[in-house]
């Protein structure tokens, strides 16, 4: 009898495969095993704060880019834009860093005094232009962090987070995957932290 095989372990006359496929004749289809590790993925966030990161900054004219007076984020997690005014308008770009220490960017439109979330979690933030004022004179722009905290890996699908817990109770957080970018991978937490409480992850890569 004919064998394809790849990376295969044998043991009494049975096959097993290991990263890799068999093919055998007759057989009506390719079986494939994949070994899979459950990671624990602990953190433990601060209070969302619409000021985490820069505190309100006056808009001017001109666009601005702020690299100085920014906090970074005490874990990975997704970021927020501010206005204090209704009707304030425009982009406002993060730059930074990602888990990886990988730099990337995020875009988050402002809509007036709405917190606006953005969709990509960052470890440290470098760099935030700011668009010109909508207001002369009276507009300002605050830079925060909100609950969605990213992960330190790639995850292939939701439904391999395995258990989500917040201060040792089970969380209804849900799992946000994305297949190319790292910061995409984020996990909406239920509970409110508050610098104290721990979120154990795990889930399988």
């Amino acid at each position: 009898m004919d064998y394809a095989t790849k990376n295969y372990m044998e043991r009494g006359g049975d096959r097993w495969i290991i990263g890799g496929t068999l093919d055998r004749t007759g057989s009506p289809s390719l079986a494939e095993l994949k070994a899979m590790l459950v990671q624990h993925y602990q953190v433990v966030p601060a209070a969302v704060s619409a000021t985490a990161v820069l505190a309100a900054t006056a808009l001017t004219d001109a666009t601005q880019s702020i690299t100085t007076g920014i906090t970074n984020p005490d874990v990975p997690r997704t970021v927020t834009v501010k206005g204090n005014a209704a009707g304030i308008v425009g982009n406002v770009v993060i730059t930074g860093t990602n888990i990886l220490d990988e730099e990337f960017s995020d875009t988050i439109a402002l809509n007036g005094t709405t917190e606006v979330e953005g969709i990509k979690a960052f470890k440290t933030v470098t760099q935030i232009d700011f668009p010109v004022e909508t207001h002369a004179g009276t507009d300002t722009v605050s830079v925060g962090v909100a609950k969605k905290i990213g992960l330190p890996h790639i995850v292939e699908y939701a439904g391999m987070l395995l258990v989500k817990l917040f201060n040792g109770t089970a969380d209804t957080g849900t799992l946000a995957v994305d297949a190319d970018e790292i910061e995409k991978n984020l996990f909406a937490l239920n509970g409110s932290p508050d610098g104290s409480k721990l979120v154990d992850l795990y889930y399988l890569v």
